[in-house]
């Protein structure tokens, strides 16, 4: 079986115009957050969701992979699916109120518990579209999951504002992410309407385990790798630094998420449709990684060459507000492009069942993580919070390269032959906008013509240093798709 480029484009393209339309929702919502909290509150919320976070592996147990990845799916199985994901999400519910009470004595915020115990229901809610986004998943239908994302992101986005406007404080962000997560899954099981039947096979049971164990551990040491910093901070330094820290890795990461929403999740179930032809896995990697690469340091490195004006401007509304958050993330949107360009491997790992490897790599990085952490919590500076986050995550390189080499013959040199063009793009975009005046981006007009100059120059030099490979590619890809419609 082979990957039509057609196909596989025209679903990315599905799922930019869902990510499309809740990154303009996002944007909104996360100005009118960050402008009407205050740091103490932002804290609060990201400290329920490393719980909330944290037992969501559990409620899923990987289930959904497996389910996805199997070569056939019949009703049966798929019920037992759905009767394994409610048995777990219900334990992952009872969990959440039962460790609500304890919050407290990690984190000073009187309502920590009760964020927890609401931000709980997610649990349950996460079952209603369960079995129609297995299906529509597997059969690559991104198209029909167009609405449901869409529907979240602007129920998310309305009852954020509008209850941050009418003063509810934090609580506008902890009930928006519950009703967000419910509109989004009514709108999944309306898409593909599946009757909800509990059915229960020990022989599909044990195979969705086998998969998903390994899968946990995983899913569990990237949660610490990637909430560790957090906690530790959130219980060592206060709610406060809290709240500074989480705010610059959420924009520092952002792009991870916005790639993995629109690339990493259509790449998935093509990678596991080829599991078994390494040639065509290897091209479709290297493709990926020199696609992702770019929008990432793009993206990244328009936020870096405008940390200050952004904090001021844009989240602040006038204010130094958010300035002590500068320097995490201006280090953590080093990150983002670090972590953006390794998360294509983790499609290949997961198509080909090597959950094993990506437990040892994330082992690693947790390890390191920790051990790094205990030293540089004692300064009280959360910029070495976030460079310890970046030489944890750098770490996994001494796992993934001998697995590249051996899987799929990629050795050092091909990782560098399609990733040294971010280096002079990111270099040039950040030294061409220091030399703007500081008053460009002194309001939200010109914040925005600072940061598309910035993206001008980075996409450029990438550009120049490619020979525009990745808009060849994506004019291929279009011309190929428009030729199919045709036909």
């Amino acid at each position: 079986m082979s990957i039509s480029k057609a196909k596989t484009f025209r679903n990315i393209i599905y799922n930019c115009l869902t990510k499309g339309a809740t990154l303009i929702c996002q944007i909104l919502t996360s100005s009118v957050v960050a402008r009407n909290l205050t740091p103490a509150d932002y804290g609060v919320v990201g400290f329920a969701g490393i719980i909330i976070g944290f037992l969501a592996h559990f409620s899923d147990l990987g289930v959904g992979s497996a389910a996805i990845r199997r070569p056939t799916l019949n009703q049966h199985s798929l019920r037992t699916a759905f009767t394994l994901k409610t048995i777990l999400s219900s334990g992952a519910f009872v969990a959440a109120l039962l460790i609500a009470p304890f919050a407290r004595h990690f984190f000073e915020h009187p309502a920590s518990g009760n964020v927890i115990r609401v931000l709980a229901l997610d649990f349950l809610v996460s079952t209603i579209g369960f079995m129609s986004m297995v299906t529509l998943t597997r059969e690559q239908n991104y198209r029909a999951l167009v609405i449901p994302g869409i529907a979240s992101a602007v129920t998310r986005c309305i009852l954020s504002v509008t209850l941050i406007l009418c003063g509810w404080k934090y609580w506008a962000v902890v009930f928006a992410d519950v009703g967000a997560n419910l509109a989004g899954c009514l709108a999944i099981q309306a898409a593909r309407k599946m009757p909800i039947r509990f059915q229960f096979d020990w022989t599909d049971a044990r195979e969705y385990l086998r998969f998903g164990v390994p899968l946990l551990g995983s899913g569990v040491l990237i949660f610490l790798i990637m909430n560790m910093d957090n906690f530790l901070v959130g219980s060592k330094m206060g709610s406060t630094q809290l709240g500074y820290y989480a705010l610059a890795f959420t924009w520092g990461s952002f792009i991870c998420g916005l790639v993995y929403e629109t690339v990493h999740n259509v790449l998935f179930p093509a990678f596991s449709a080829i599991q078994d032809d390494t040639v065509a896995m290897r091209r479709w990697y290297l493709k990926t990684v020199d696609l992702v690469a770019f929008i990432a340091v793009v993206v990244n490195t328009t936020l870096l060459a405008n940390t200050q004006v952004f904090l001021v401007t844009f989240l602040g509304k006038g204010t130094d507000k958010w300035i002590p958050a500068a320097m995490s993330l201006k280090i953590l949107c080093l990150y983002g492009i670090v972590r953006a360009i390794t998360e294509p491997l983790g499609n290949c790992l997961l198509a080909r069942g090597q959950t094993k490897t990506l437990w040892h790599s994330n082992a690693l990085a947790g390890a390191i993580e920790l051990l790094l952490l205990v030293s540089v919590l004692r300064s009280g500076r959360i910029e070495l919070v976030a460079v310890v986050v970046l030489i944890a995550y750098l770490s996994q390189a001494f796992i993934y390269l001998p697995f590249l080499r051996r899987e799929f013959s990629i050795g050092l040199a091909d990782i560098i032959a399609q990733l040294w063009p971010v280096i002079p793009a990111a270099v040039a975009g950040y030294l061409v906008t220091s030399l703007l005046p500081k008053e460009l981006g002194g309001t939200l007009v010109t914040l925005a013509a600072r940061g598309l100059f910035t993206a001008l120059v980075v996409a450029l030099v990438h550009g120049l240093c490619t020979r525009f490979r990745c808009f060849q590619e994506a004019v291929g890809m279009v011309s190929q798709s428009l030729v199919r419609e045709r036909r």
